[in-house]
């Protein structure tokens, strides 16, 4: 009975030494595929970013407005409404994200600025304008936490993210849809101009629920108060057709 288990002990140490060795050669080998072999912009081609000029494509006749200079109420709103605690968390890495959640189990904090440039910086390699599987999602967010800092992140999605009508960044949505400059928009028009990252398609019907929406995040953070939020909702939602074209109330 005794050498039935010592046999028995030392199956089960073979197997346990099978599997961890069978782990380490899936880990290694997912770090290979995702970190060399697909392709993903390297951390050297992140960090050589332009830190004046655009950061995803190769346009240099798009003006790239500093963080900085962004108003104040736009920036917050964005912030309140894709992740919330953008500049709060220790962290902005998916694996610590996703580690943390599956250890107190709460799902991982929203990431929408991250998640939109990340998609954004792929376009860095040739071949990268399809649509990243989750895994090569999550290792190159990582990768561009690593490499940028928050306020670069910020300015790339202000400056980048396509929000419909052919506009690229918060300045030009702001003409597109409203024939106004950023520092001219009201709190209607904020709430409805952060919303279209989310749904850029020019052929949705645009009402004013999530631009209610947004408003109502932008309360709850404390950005407005009641009576600002409930003249915002209360405002008909006016979009430019086309540029030189009359801005006339869409129907809520």
């Amino acid at each position: 009975m005794r050498k039935f288990f010592v046999v028995a002990a030392k199956t089960a140490l073979v197997l346990l030494s099978l599997g961890v060795a069978g782990l380490l050669a899936i880990f290694a080998w997912l770090v290979w595929h995702y970190g060399y072999n697909i392709g993903l912009p390297t951390e050297a081609q992140l960090a050589s970013v332009s830190s004046t000029g655009p950061a995803c494509r190769n346009d240099p006749k798009r003006a790239i407005i500093p963080v900085a200079d962004v108003p104040p109420l736009l920036r917050n709103a964005v912030i309140a409404y894709e992740q919330p605690d953008f500049y709060e968390a220790w962290t902005l890495n998916p694996i610590v994200e996703i580690a943390l959640g599956l250890g107190t189990g709460h799902g991982p904090r929203p990431a929408g600025i991250t998640q939109s440039v990340t998609n954004c910086l792929k376009l860095l390699s040739p071949g990268h304008d399809r649509q990243m599987d989750p895994i090569a999602t999550i290792y190159f967010m990582q990768r561009v936490t690593r490499s940028l800092s928050r306020d670069r992140i910020l300015e790339i999605y202000l400056n980048e993210s396509y929000l419909g009508r052919g506009a690229y960044g918060v300045a030009a949505g702001a003409e597109a849809y409203f024939g106004k400059a950023l520092a001219d928009l009201d709190i209607d028009e904020v709430a409805f101009l952060m919303t279209r990252a989310r749904q850029p398609s020019p052929n949705r019907t645009f009402d004013t629920r999530s631009r209610d929406y947004a408003i109502d995040r932008m309360q709850t953070a404390g950005l407005i108060g009641d009576t600002q939020a409930a003249v915002a909702k209360s405002r008909p939602l006016l979009l430019r057709e086309a540029p030189g074209a009359q801005a006339k109330p869409v129907n809520q």
